[in-house]
């Protein structure tokens, strides 16, 4: 490990996919920004304290509505999901016969996602975010990963992207919303690749060569990753090696297996990299999971839910019962994590205004 104490130079905080779940992040992240204004005042922002937000899916959303000129708290990004997430999902008789309950078609329409993002993003784009960015995507036109990001972006063009388009094609998690059409591209949700976006966020960062803080090394980040909640069911071989097309994709438990494995495996492989390149030292022997981020470095803030929460449940029970509940347990058990995180970014003071370089 490169150097024996934490300098926190450059500081991370990436959010995982998940849907209606990202309230629990949501809840989680408020709660950092409450312990952070505790020590810096009620004007404090939690934007003011990171350099780079990473988002996938619905954590994209949450990346772009932290760092959106608008200058959203954290406490109020509980809205996009309380308030909009009933109106996002629900689909009316005639959506579910076409869509064939997403078998045929998507099970949504993007238009009141569309809605609900232009109404907190405007004509706002990439470029004039306050923090660096890197949201993900998939290009199924181009099949390569389309990353939404300020810094160092392809071309002016990149940068100039409108916040909503991101906004869009994180959101177009297959089956349950169309693509995006955008440049050319046809973008859907990058959880295909990076449901948990920690990694690209810490290769976004060593990439820096300009603009401070730049040529950075491992021991000069601090990164946050937050997922939207895991209640995962384990199947038998007996079981699994029958599954054919159907066994794969028809939900059993939750969401479909073929689904959880995706998600749940990239997420789970995303934070051992992570805690090895950050947190592991030599010579400290066999590594436990309940040791995985758990700092100094890398810390993972996951909840455990007690019986699985599909992605598109808005009912009352789930947003006012069972979502907010795994908010509070989380909190509660990573209390301590929660209090160091925010006295470690704020021993700086807030982040000056942060214009990209034109």
């Amino acid at each position: 490990m490169e150097g024996s104490q934490p300098n926190d130079r450059f500081r991370i905080l990436a959010v995982d996919g998940g849907g209606i779940r990202g309230l629990i992040s949501a809840l989680t992240i408020a709660d950092l920004e409450r312990r952070i204004k505790e020590l810096e005042g009620d004007e404090a922002r939690v934007a003011d304290y990171f350099h780079l937000f990473a988002g996938t899916s619905t954590g994209g959303l949450i990346a772009l509505s932290l760092t959106a000129p608008q200058n959203l708290s954290a406490a109020q990004l509980a809205s996009f999901y309380t308030e909009d997430g009933p109106k996002i999902f629900r689909r009316g008789l005639d959506q579910r016969l076409l869509s064939g309950d997403g078998w045929l078609r998507p099970k949504y329409s993007l238009e009141p996602l569309r809605a609900a993002v232009e109404r907190r993003f405007d004509d706002a784009r990439i470029k004039s975010a306050s923090r660096e960015l890197v949201v993900t995507s998939y290009d199924m036109t181009g099949r390569e990963p389309y990353f939404f990001k300020r810094w160092r972006a392809r071309d002016e063009e990149q940068r100039n992207d409108p916040i909503v388009d991101a906004a869009l094609a994180t959101s177009a998690a297959p089956t349950y919303f169309p693509s995006h059409g955008y440049r050319g591209m046809a973008l859907v949700d990058g959880g295909v690749f990076a449901a948990n976006p920690v990694i690209a966020a810490i290769v976004e960062a060593l990439k820096r060569r300009s603009d401070e803080p730049a040529n950075l090394n491992l021991s000069d980040l601090l990164v946050v990753s937050i997922g939207t909640g895991q209640h995962e069911v384990g199947f038998p071989q007996s079981e699994v090696r029958k599954w054919g097309k159907a066994g794969w994709i028809a939900p059993q438990d939750g969401d479909p297996p073929l689904l959880g494995a995706v998600l749940g495996g990239s997420a789970d492989a995303a934070n051992h990299w992570a805690h090895m390149l950050l947190n592991d030292a030599a010579g400290d022997g066999a590594l436990g999971p309940e040791a995985i981020g758990r700092g100094p470095r890398f810390f993972r803030w996951q909840a455990d839910l007690p019986e699985p929460l599909e992605m598109d449940d808005t009912s009352p029970a789930t947003l006012e019962g069972a979502l907010p509940a795994a908010a509070r347990a989380l909190i509660s058990s990573r209390g301590a994590e929660l209090d160091e995180v925010a006295r470690r970014v704020v021993r700086f003071g807030p982040l000056a205004p942060d214009p990209p370089p034109e």
